[in-house]
């Protein structure tokens, strides 16, 4: 089968490469994979700035339908249109485990960087990862369930938004134009997002046509003088998802004293010159947020199936496994909202 595979360490070192299809164990089941969506993750380990095990398979936002099952596998039959979690090999036995959190295992390995991802026409995965798509959404709308899950851990998991909250996000990518949308779901009174001018006809138009209540281009425009003439102290929430120290930085300076900081952006570098002291003279509560667990799995397909989370909006290009160059190119530009590979045609 066709594999999109970073060979070995160091920036680039990715090739289109023949290999052998996996074959699934006793308790897994082998999908054949549709649609795959290009993650910064990605673009991080083409960099060489994410750990990862190479030679190994990119990839792990994906949605497909079971082809085979092992022989222990009976919740799941050939043709189940699927999306996966991805703790692969987690212990299960460790307390993270045993209390539902498997994405903080420390034997964690999962597709993409850790074991073979989905970028790629099969993929096995365990069965007891795996989530139904519901019938009336489209297998591209469900290849973006992960970030989507990873969206609603930091919200309706980590960070205790209250209904009637002054909302910002920073940073109009996928997991930002995510956010806005649940945050909206969850009851904030108002929510504002950010981006720069490469932003304009893209992802803040896609905001616009979200109905997000602020759309702001912050060359343009001082986002956090905005925030002081709408809000009395400042944003309730600030949620940081462009993991750039400029806007980590806003995020400080937006926030209301005792407000909360909910971070999901991941910088390149792994330390970055922050306003510390603003911070503490403020009392921020600041909440990090990595990952995603069953019940976010869950709460997302629920709100895509009842149509109240829109992810189809988002999808901006669709590429063959082939061109994944020109896609990850487009996609480092800033000029995809979000870019799906078609793997199999459907």
């Amino acid at each position: 089968m066709k594999a999109l595979v970073k060979m070995k360490k160091g920036a680039d070192n990715i090739e289109i490469r023949d290999v052998s299809a996996p074959v699934p164990g006793d308790d897994e089941v082998l999908i054949k994979v549709y649609y795959g969506g290009i993650c910064g993750t990605d673009i991080h380990i083409q960099k060489d700035e994410f750990p990862y095990y190479p030679p190994v398979i990119l990839g792990h936002e994906f949605s497909g339908v079971i082809e085979e099952t092992g022989k222990n596998v009976n919740k799941w039959g050939e043709g189940d249109r699927v999306v996966s979690e991805l703790h692969t090999l987690s212990c299960r036995s460790c307390s993270f485990c045993r209390t539902g959190n498997p994405q903080a295992c420390n034997e964690k390995k999962a597709p993409g960087w850790g074991i073979d991802g989905a970028f790629a026409e099969y993929i096995k995965m365990p069965a007891w990862l795996l989530h139904e798509v519901p019938d009336n959404v489209p297998l591209k709308e469900a290849a973006l369930a992960e970030p989507a899950a990873i969206s609603a851990h930091a919200l309706f998991q980590r960070i205790n938004m209250e209904v009637g909250d002054f909302v910002v996000i920073l940073g109009p990518g996928p997991i930002g134009l995510i956010l806005a949308q649940l945050a909206k779901i969850k009851g904030a009174a108002d929510i504002m997002i950010t981006g720069v001018n490469k932003d304009i006809d893209n992802r803040l138009s896609v905001a616009e046509r979200l109905g997000i209540d602020y759309v702001v281009n912050s060359e343009k425009e001082d986002a956090v003088e905005k925030i002081n003439k709408l809000t009395d102290n400042g944003a309730d929430l600030v949620l940081e998802a462009a993991g750039v120290e400029s806007t980590i930085n806003q995020a400080f300076e937006m926030v209301k004293w005792s407000g909360k900081i909910g971070v999901l952006g991941l910088p390149g570098e792994d330390k970055l010159n922050i306003k510390w002291t603003t911070g503490a003279f403020k009392s921020i509560d600041i909440n990090f947020s990595f990952s995603s667990n069953y019940q976010d799995w869950k709460q997302v397909l629920g709100l895509l199936g009842s149509e109240q989370l829109n992810l189809e909006i988002l999808i901006s290009d669709i590429y063959s496994l082939q061109n994944w160059k020109e896609a990850f190119n487009k996609v480092k530009s800033g000029k995809a909202v979000k870019a799906l590979f078609e793997i199999n045609e459907e």
